[in-house]
């Protein structure tokens, strides 16, 4: 394997991912790599450059987005063929890292990419990190947001990231679910947006008292709930703020779980996850707890296709496809930069029966 043609500078302004990918760009436009030739390894990386295994992995993700090279399992990166194609412009996502490694930002960020790269649009995403004692990083966006754009596609943003992209005056819109968009034109996606007619049918199905597991309030569903006459509790799961988030949501949703329903006290018709990594944790306190789904309790958890939670009893489920959102966002920036008509709306989340709701009529 060839011996990586340059150094890492850490006192240099650029963070160790961007300073990694740069080399192995300049290395490839000069035909060092050639097309088809397999970059080192992350093992070779860490070993001559000195830095953690993470770097190169955050460095490939920025060569990927730039249609440089291309990841084949169990073999690394290999080099794309220089591409002749003059892009249109550059699309950038932006997602807040308490999200890194959730299977629908990911997917829905994979989605993106690939239709914006077929309506001949570069590629890249950026993640933020909220650093230390809270005071977010915003060194990487900033250096993105200082050259040219074409649109910015901010996920799930919390207002101060929002705010920073408003200030660079660039196109731009959030995908957001409960967060407010921070004056951003806004996507809205919610689990809650079709829930009328769930409501609807929840109630058909002999429910009258149900708990919600959830890390955020679903004010709709907790006001068509109660228009339908059900009665609702909310189980709120508190996670800890962090790189951790994710795991920390599921096991606050187990403990969660654990400490409302131990010794089968006070059990309502349905549990309802209303967010997958929780429905993740709190179906482990069920467990814990002995309880039979459904003879003693029915439940009914959102899902993403692809990333079912995995249950004794098949689930229930208001089922969200990542891939089709993430298509719908692709083509509603297309449309505004003028390339072809505005969708209306964000794909429904849609019901699938399972066993561990029995009555439930789709």
């Amino acid at each position: 394997m060839k011996k990586i043609p340059f150094k890492i500078d850490r006192n240099a302004r650029e963070n160790l991912p961007e300073q990694l990918a740069n080399g192995f760009r300049q290395a490839i436009l000069s035909g060092y790599y050639k097309p088809g030739e397999r970059l080192p390894s992350f093992a070779q990386m860490v070993d001559e450059l000195g830095v953690s295994i993470r770097t190169p992995r955050d460095a490939m993700k920025i060569l990927l987005d730039a249609n440089l090279v291309r990841s084949r399992p169990r073999i690394g990166c290999e080099v794309l063929a220089r591409d002749e194609r003059i892009w249109k412009g550059q699309v950038v996502v932006v997602v807040n890292a308490a999200y890194e490694g959730s299977y629908y930002i990911s997917v829905l960020i994979g989605a993106i990419r690939k239709a914006m790269v077929a309506a001949g649009y570069s590629f890249r995403s950026v993640t933020v990190d909220a650093g230390s004692r809270g005071r977010p990083d915003f060194a990487q966006l900033d250096a993105v947001l200082s050259g040219p754009l074409s649109y910015v596609i901010a996920v799930y943003p919390d207002d101060r990231l929002a705010k920073r992209i408003l200030k660079s005056g660039k196109p731009a819109l959030a995908y957001v679910d409960v967060q407010s968009g921070g004056g951003l034109e806004t996507i809205r996606f919610s689990s809650v947006r079709n829930m009328v007619s769930i409501a609807q049918t929840i109630r058909r199905s002999g429910v009258r008292r149900i708990v919600v597991a959830e890390y955020s309030r679903l004010q709709l569903l907790d006001h068509l709930c109660k228009k339908e006459g059900l009665k609702v509790e909310h189980l709120t799961v508190r996670p800890k703020e962090g790189p951790r988030y994710l795991v920390s949501l599921k096991e606050r949703a187990m403990e969660a779980v654990v400490g409302r329903f131990s010794g089968k006290k006070d059990l309502p018709d349905l549990l309802l996850f209303s967010d997958d990594y929780v429905a993740f944790g709190g179906l482990v306190g069920l467990a814990a707890c002995g309880i039979r789904v459904p003879d003693e309790m029915r439940v009914l958890t959102l899902a993403n296709v692809g990333f079912e939670p995995v249950f004794p009893v098949p689930l229930a489920q208001i089922r969200i496809d990542p891939r089709a959102n993430g298509a719908a966002i692709a083509a509603k920036v297309l449309a505004r930069m003028g390339n072809g008509p505005d969708p209306d709306l964000v794909p429904l989340p849609e019901l699938h029966p399972g066993a561990s709701f029995p009555t439930l009529s789709v």
